[in-house]
């Protein structure tokens, strides 16, 4: 009876601390960790349909797929924990006209040095080469639609709004992303945090000259929603899955000085996963 007795009491108190450990609510600290010399490759896949339109006639409407290669090199880690990060894209993209069997398809590779803090804010951009006006783009792009993770312990529930101010010809407007933690999940071998997000961007376009056309002025308008799995421990991200809108407007002058008005609009799913790493 005694022995009967004190396994009972072993029983409750193991119960009782395991449903102790359960009243606490998880929390967990978002932030990148970056390593010098570290690689972290990742593929990504783009699908649906871009059309495009020239003072109210389409000159193009396609379904297009986008594969991507992309590799993180850690160079160096500077004094103020600032990571300079070497990108390497390459991209394959095959594109079809709906009404035609006729497909397009290309390849390129670009590179650039990005310096991001470790809540995942973007300081500064060097691409390799890049014409007028495509560094602007990248740079407000960043600055409107990466996450930037708060400070401290963040539990399930917990969201944020990142809002940005935009000036446009009209006159300026916010663009902003909220970010929600949903749940905590174990994907592709890693612990991870689930963040849904929600949001807008407005991209203006700088003035410049391309073979035989003037652009004169234009914006995209960018919203996109989706969830990330950030692996909270090794900081970085796993998984991301997005659903991704355009709606672009431009004004520009031909070699022939006629006004043009284009309008684009593209619809895209996103899927964008870990395909590896490599530490020193």
């Amino acid at each position: 009876m005694k022995k009967t007795i004190t396994a009972f009491l072993i029983v409750g108190c193991i119960l009782f601390a395991l449903l102790s450990c359960d009243q606490g609510e998880k929390r967990v600290s978002l932030q990148f960790k970056f390593t010098p010399d570290t690689r972290l490759f990742y593929k990504e896949i783009s699908k649906g349909t871009a059309k495009v339109t020239e003072n109210d006639s389409v000159t193009s409407d396609r379904y297009a797929e986008l594969e991507w290669t992309l590799e993180w090199y850690v160079r160096r880690l500077l004094e103020d924990t600032t990571a300079e990060i070497v990108e390497t894209r390459t991209y394959r993209y095959v594109a079809q006209e709906r009404d035609s069997t006729k497909s397009d398809t290309s390849a390129h590779t670009d590179r650039m040095t990005m310096y991001m803090k470790p809540n995942g804010k973007v300081v500064d951009l060097e691409p390799a080469k890049t014409r007028r006006g495509s560094l602007s783009y990248m740079k407000n792009y960043l600055e409107q639609g990466q996450p930037v993770f708060p400070q401290g312990e963040l539990a399930q529930g917990y969201s944020w709004t990142q809002s940005t101010k935009v000036i446009l010809p009209d006159g300026p407007i916010e663009a902003s992303t909220t970010y929600e933690i949903k749940s905590f999940a174990r994907e592709r071998g890693y612990d991870c945090v689930v963040i849904a997000y929600d949001g807008n961007m407005a991209i203006p376009l700088e003035p410049m000259e391309e073979k035989g056309y003037q652009l004169i002025s234009g914006i995209d308008r960018i919203t996109s929603s989706g969830h990330l799995y950030f692996a909270y421990k090794e900081g970085m991200i796993v998984v991301q899955m997005e659903r991704w809108l355009l709606d672009g407007e431009r004004y520009g002058i031909s070699k022939d000085q006629d006004t043009i008005h284009t309008q684009i609009q593209v619809e895209y799913d996103v899927d964008h996963w870990l395909a590896g790493v490599e530490k020193p």
